[in-house]
């Protein structure tokens, strides 16, 4: 066992000017096999890290906990906030890593992770060393247009954390997830109550919402009102029905709570909505529907 941390790739990345206001982009990546005394500790730095741990063990302090990391385990470190990471004496760590920024990497993890301790292990780590192994060959390249594929990259990397730290495939969900999601899909006009719920699901309504959480990165409620605002978008352009009866359909308490959520969600009323989505836009008229 070297004594001395080796980095073995250290590959380094300048965005173009302006690009992580839109984009996502990897500034640094590289692979450290690294020595006993090996450790990082920072107040804050710039982007999110993601560290994977190919062999041997080490410890990584982000969001005020400290938890052990072995092979087969990612980490996601929130940089904004104090942070350090270390090999285990006993078995120094070979860790592969990347750091990447964005307009808001920050509410990327807070989406996948919640108030949980950014964490997930691969039950095959063939799945992340390959995506290493492209990332590291297009900072070697450098080819045009590399900003965007290295958005393409982080946001495939986003995907297989998705996947990984649900443990299932994209839709394939628990038994009593895809009854209600099911049911629910069915009759998007109805309540859907708690109570409701249980009678599909056979769960309680804490034990949905733990499911919702953990598979959909959602709750029951906010699954259930975009879905009815994906249908009222396909109705109001479907035919000219009145808002009122277009809410009724979707489950809305009234047109006034339609009209709450439609803006809320899209930005737009939902009159004006269907008039710009139609290029029906009557002259001298403004948008205040």
């Amino acid at each position: 066992m070297s004594e001395r941390t080796q980095f073995r790739e250290s590959l380094h990345y300048v965005p173009e000017a302006g690009w992580t206001r839109s984009a996502l982009t990897v500034l640094r990546a590289g692979k450290v096999a690294a020595a006993p005394d090996y450790r990082v500790a920072r107040a804050a730095h710039q982007g999110q890290d993601i560290l994977y741990c190919l062999s041997g063990k080490g410890f990584v302090e982000t969001l005020g906990q400290r938890a052990p990391v072995a092979a087969g385990d990612l980490v996601w470190i929130a940089n904004e906030a104090p942070h350090a990471h270390e090999a285990d004496p006993a078995a120094p760590w070979t860790v592969l890593w990347f750091r990447f920024d964005g307009p808001d990497p920050a509410a990327l993890r807070e989406k996948l992770f919640g108030d949980g301790f950014p964490h997930v292990a691969f039950a095959d780590g063939g799945h992340a060393v390959p995506w290493f192994e492209r990332l590291f060959s297009a900072l070697r390249r450098r080819d045009p247009g590399l900003d965007l594929r290295l958005n393409h990259l982080v946001a495939e990397f986003l995907t297989m954390i998705d996947h990984a730290h649900a443990g299932t495939a994209a839709r394939d969900f628990p038994g009593p997830v895809a009854a209600a999601l099911a049911a629910m899909s069915a009759d998007l006009g109805l309540p859907w109550s708690a109570a409701d719920l249980s009678d599909v699901s056979g769960l309680g309504h804490s034990q949905m919402r733990r499911l919702f959480r953990k598979h959909l990165r959602t709750s029951p409620r906010q699954w259930l009102i975009r879905e009815r605002l994906m249908r009222a978008q396909s109705l109001l352009l479907e035919n000219d029905a009145p808002l009122a009866e277009i809410a009724e359909l979707c489950g809305f308490c009234d047109v006034y709570h339609f009209g709450r959520e439609f803006k809320r969600a899209i930005g737009i009323a939902p009159a004006a909505w269907r008039r710009n989505e139609l290029g029906a836009w009557p002259v001298g008229r403004e948008a205040t529907a």
